[in-house]
């Protein structure tokens, strides 16, 4: 069986991913950092274990046997000083080593722009993040939704961009988010894909192979998507960040 283990479970798209993988008859382990909560939102079926998802060798023991890590972790704490999105993929990065384990990550429209200047600073986090999954060599899916739950009655289709050019409001069903993050770590097309998600009107997608075949692989060890533009320079980028990427040889 197929093993997904779950990091931000709870969370608004993450009790969806959790739906799904058990709809697909997947083995879920969700990562969590008070079981009793999780218990009560997430659907029967999944093995839940308490773990801080910033604590490389809390979460070692769990990616045992696991195929897939899903995150749709949140932004707590991003620019404040704490713990940011960037630290729970880096100890998510650190935990597996080496290895075949697929990394499927959200981010968010935008990523691979500079957003300091508006104030945006978990933007700058999850784009951080994003260059470090690249650099990992692990196979990877990355996920940039665009605003939940703003689609119209009739999107019933995945609507998969790139570029990273999408501006304005553009609606994505919280589930199909959850779709794409886990056919891309299912299907051998959803490899080193860095796409936006969206949701348009038309028939549900019942081909990923299809739907992520259509789509441009990120070029092999490039830290930016395949079709980003304006990307930000590595050097302009906090320190930790740049040793963290050169541990990978990039």
């Amino acid at each position: 069986m197929t093993t997904i283990l779950a990091i931000g479970a709870t969370g608004q798209v993450g009790r969806v991913v959790v739906d799904e993988a058990l709809q697909r008859g997947l083995g879920v382990r969700a990562v969590t950092r008070n079981a009793a909560r999780a218990r009560r939102s997430l659907a029967d079926g999944a093995e839940i274990v308490e773990a801080a998802a910033t604590d490389a060798e809390a979460l070692r023991p769990q990616l045992q046997d696991v195929d897939a890590v899903v995150l749709t972790h949140g932004t707590d704490n991003d620019g404040k000083g704490g713990a940011t999105f960037y630290d729970v993929v880096r100890a998510v990065v650190d935990a597996l080593g080496d290895g075949p384990t697929h990394i499927s990550l959200m981010t968010t429209m935008n990523a691979s722009h500079s957003a300091r200047d508006a104030g945006y600073e978990f933007i700058e986090w999850k784009r951080r993040a994003e260059r470090l999954v690249r650099a990992s060599g692990h196979p990877y899916t990355i996920v940039r939704p665009g605003w939940f739950d703003y689609q119209g009655p009739a999107d019933r289709q995945i609507d998969l961009r790139q570029g990273d050019l999408v501006t304005g409001q553009p609606g994505v069903d919280r589930r199909h988010i959850a779709q794409v993050l886990l056919e891309g770590a299912l299907k051998p097309s959803g490899a080193r894909r860095t796409v936006e998600v969206f949701s348009k009107a038309g028939a549900p997608v019942t081909d990923f192979e299809a739907l992520f075949a259509a789509t441009r692989a990120d070029e092999t060890g490039a830290l930016d998507g395949v079709l980003d533009t304006n990307n930000v320079p590595l050097a302009s980028e906090p320190q930790r960040v740049q040793d963290d990427i050169a541990r990978f040889g990039k």
